[in-house]
């Protein structure tokens, strides 16, 4: 059972220093943004519930055929990730991959916020229905508050090991003995004899 609760502390430990590392660390390192997919709009290339990386960009470096991320004219809340097909002098014309008309704006080159660089199809759905879970008590407790008491029960189990001398040799006694009581009876009374 002890085992099975190591693995398990571990697993989660892990994911978590993950999660921290993919939606955090990386992000910030590379000074860009993550988004999700909602829309189907440039499937196949980014099915929606992706998970999208986008990275600030020149604009003069962009290049048709670039898959960038921008916010519409008509509402600068909504971010839109669409693939350019023409570069004109007022900004970009672009266009999702599963449509057949180009969009009916041209893009201004303010209104980019970055260049799509990768995305990981269904990660996206995931985090999205994590952070909503999050939010709630139960989310809140299963996802912080139960890991945090864990990782704290185990440092102080740890360290009261550390502390304890008389435990730390019963233990090693104990270990020694199933290690004998593994080998052949023989060699069990031999040792015992002695």
């Amino acid at each position: 059972m002890r085992r099975l609760a190591k693995w398990l502390t571990n697993i989660l430990l892990v994911l978590v220093v993950l999660v921290a590392i993919f939606a955090i660390i990386l992000p910030t390192a590379l000074s860009a943004s993550l988004a999700i997919v909602y829309s189907s709009s440039m499937t196949p290339e980014m099915p929606a519930g992706s998970l999208a990386l986008m990275e600030p960009v020149d604009t003069a470096t962009i290049e048709v055929g670039d898959i960038i991320a921008f916010n519409p004219p008509w509402d600068e809340d909504v971010t839109v990730s669409h693939r350019v097909v023409e570069i004109v002098s007022t900004g970009f014309v672009t266009k999702g991959d599963a449509v057949e008309d180009s969009d009916p704006f041209i893009i201004p080159e303010e209104n980019v916020i970055g260049r799509v660089s990768w995305h990981i199809p269904l990660v996206g759905y995931g985090l999205n229905e994590m952070r909503h879970f999050a939010r709630m008590v139960w989310g809140f407790c299963l996802l912080v508050v139960l890991p945090a008491m864990v990782i704290f029960g185990s440092a102080i189990r740890d360290v009261n090991f550390m502390v304890s001398p008389g435990k730390r040799r019963a233990r090693l006694r104990k270990k020694m003995a199933e290690r004998l009581k593994k080998r052949s009876p023989r060699s069990w009374q031999l040792k015992r004899a002695r």
